[in-house]
C-alpha cells in the first residue's frame, strides 16, 4: 500500500487525492470486515444460547410428561381399586 501511495504522490495533488481515496476505501473495508466478524461471533453466541435453552425446555417437557403419565397411571389404578371395592360391596 505504501509503495502505491509513494507512486501516486509523484503526480502531485491529484495523485495525493487518489491515494487518500484508496486509503479511505481500504480502511472502510477493513472496518467492515471487523464488524462482520464481530456480528458473526455475536450471532453464534446467541444461537448457542438458544440451542441450550431449547435443550433445557425439552428436558423439562420430558420430565413433565413423565409426571403426568405417572399421575394418570396412579389415577387409573385408584379408579380400578375403587371399582373393585364397589363391586365387592354390592355382593355383600
Amino acid at each position: 500500500m505504501e509503495t502505491l501511495i509513494e507512486g501516486l504522490a509523484q503526480y502531485g495533488p491529484l495523485g495525493m487525492w487518489t491515494a487518500s481515496l484508496l486509503w479511505m476505501n481500504w480502511q472502510q473495508r477493513r472496518d467492515q470486515k471487523e464488524e462482520e466478524k464481530m456480528a458473526s461471533e455475536r450471532l453464534q453466541y446467541h444461537q448457542e444460547n438458544i440451542v441450550e435453552a431449547m435443550r433445557e425446555q425439552k428436558h423439562m417437557l420430558e420430565r413433565t410428561m413423565e409426571k403426568i403419565e405417572e399421575g394418570l397411571e396412579a389415577m387409573k389404578e385408584k379408579y380400578a381399586e375403587d371399582r373393585i371395592l364397589r363391586m365387592t360391596d354390592k355382593d355383600k
